[in-house]
């Protein structure tokens, strides 16, 4: 770090004092204001992530995340130190998306694991994006099987980036990009979407989608507690056959918003989905890669634009 650059006020001193794990953790909590998420991105426990952000707050003698009502928000420091925090980072090896005159020349293939909806949806503006910006890279959109067979890939170097479930490590390294809802899914004219309650949804068949385990499980672990299940009427590999089925049986399933097909000209499906008829949250959607990955642009560079490009098509949905 270059101390000289950091003089100027008691803050910057205090940044002068701390390791770059420490500097990479506040520079994750100015970009997300929010604390699970800025750990997630780093690959830090949230306990360990909450001690370490009271140690900057000492440090610094300021909140630097206050209660802003209905969101957390920066303290005015806070706003002031994304310069002086990039500058103290320059140089220790942590991924950072690729200098523009770079794009042109990254020449290499990105494997992406996502589930088939979402990436039904990014994967056209997703390459129209990169060919215009670094028209040498290749992207290669592998079959999806679940949340633990895709942590498994990265580990095992079978893949580069996932979107989906999975949780943060020690090796691989995560951001939430999109805290999501769970809805109750079938034909609007079902003899349960006027009223569904645990009775009714339990009444029929479930269509139980294979390749969201970590959903699957939560659902089942909850069912159970109150000495419940479910029937599984069809099980079926990925969520494009979803709606047809929907739509022209008494069937049921449950899935997180953003995995829900949207009606399009060519496929004219409107569905009802309805609030579950128990506590259940959606796993957050998290762009993943392995921390052999660090230093890799292009990698860094296509999870730049699939992070931006979810976030604006099923943010709003």
């Amino acid at each position: 770090m270059n101390s000289a650059a950091l003089t100027s006020s008691p803050a910057l001193l205090a940044l002068a004092t701390m390791d770059q794990r420490l500097l990479r953790l506040l520079d994750a909590i100015l970009d997300e204001v929010h604390l699970a998420r800025a750990a997630a991105r780093v690959g830090w426990p949230l306990p360990a992530a909450a001690n370490a952000l009271e140690r900057c707050r000492q440090l610094l003698r300021d909140p630097l995340l206050e209660d802003g009502g209905q969101q957390m928000r920066l303290s005015s420091l806070a706003q002031t130190l994304r310069e002086p925090l990039r500058l103290a980072l320059g140089g220790d090896g942590t991924a950072s998306p690729a200098h523009e005159q770079d794009l042109p020349t990254l020449a290499r293939r990105v494997r992406i694991l996502m589930p088939d909806y979402p990436a039904q949806v990014v994967a056209q503006p997703l390459y129209q994006e990169l060919s215009a910006s670094a028209p040498l890279l290749d992207l290669e959109f592998q079959t999806w099987q679940g949340d633990a067979d895709a942590a498994a890939r990265l580990e095992r170097g079978e893949t580069d980036l996932v979107l989906g479930a999975a949780t943060p490590t020690n090796t691989l390294r995560g951001r939430e990009v999109l805290q999501e809802r769970c809805v109750v899914v079938m034909r609007r004219d079902h003899p349960a979407a006027q009223q569904l309650t645990m009775a009714r949804w339990l009444e029929y068949p479930n269509l139980q989608i294979a390749c969201h385990d970590t959903l699957n499980r939560r659902i089942d672990e909850q069912l159970a507690t109150q000495g419940l299940r479910r029937r599984i009427g069809m099980v079926i590999p990925n969520f494009l056959m979803a709606p047809a089925l929907l739509q022209g049986s008494d069937l049921i399933a449950v899935m997180p918003m953003y995995c829900v097909p949207a009606a399009t000209a060519a496929h004219p499906v409107v569905l009802a989905c309805l609030r579950p008829p128990l506590p259940l949250e959606a796993p957050p959607l998290r762009l993943l890669h392995h921390r052999r990955h660090a230093d890799d642009r292009a990698v860094a560079h296509v999870a730049q634009g699939l992070e931006r490009i979810v976030r604006q098509r099923f943010d709003v949905r």
